[in-house]
């Protein structure tokens, strides 16, 4: 098994992602790199051509999106055959905020957990199979043991550039007098179909 190493593209991420999750959510407003570094960072732009700025910018759905979709092109589409991972998970771990010569920096710490597509299969049909979960002679106890040994476990940190919206607070142009405005936020809710989307605990 090849080790879980960064992405290396000629393509920029933007460019990768776009083509790769079509049906998804397309297009992200960012620039830059994979954001394994400080020095190679996601930059995430507010003022990017496909953000409608009569909206509240939605950095957090933005970065979300992006780690989801890195973990995928890391774990399976960049990763040949016999080589790809199933039953893949992550949780924040940390998020730090780094401000550097001017320039403000977003650090995720992410645990991900997944299987070899082998294992998880063998996993699945014991559970799943005639003799699996609800017969008599499954051992539940044996299965998850089994499950634990075979879960590999990374931490991977994800560096955002969030300098373009940094501090401005939620700030929209009002769409019948082209002026901006500041949205003043008592309590910020996401609702559950938001926290599913972008796997917000």
């Amino acid at each position: 098994m090849q080790p879980l190493s960064p992405l290396k593209s000629v393509e920029s991420p933007r460019e990768i992602l776009a083509a790769d999750f079509k049906a998804s959510h397309g297009a992200l407003p960012i620039r830059g790199g994979w954001g394994y570094t400080q020095a190679d960072a996601c930059i995430v732009d507010k003022y990017d051509p496909l953000v409608d700025p009569s909206l509240p910018f939605n950095r957090v759905g933005v970065e979300y999106v992006f780690v989801e979709k890195r973990i995928y092109e890391e774990m399976i589409i960049f990763r040949p055959d016999g080589e790809k991972f199933s039953g893949i998970k992550w949780n924040l771990h940390g998020q730090y905020l780094i401000a550097d010569a001017g320039r403000y920096f977003d650090k995720l710490v992410f645990e991900v957990t997944a299987f070899r597509d082998n294992d998880w299969e063998d996993l699945k049909a014991e559970f799943e199979g005639p003799r699996g979960y609800g017969h008599p002679d499954f051992d539940a106890e044996a299965h998850e043991r089994k499950h634990q040994e075979k879960m590999m476990r990374f931490t991977r940190e994800f560096w955002f550039d969030i300098t373009s919206f940094f501090g401005q607070g939620l700030v929209i142009t009002d769409k019948s007098t082209g002026k901006k405005k500041l949205l003043r936020v008592v309590r910020l809710k996401f609702t559950d179909e938001f926290k599913k989307l972008f796997r917000i605990g």
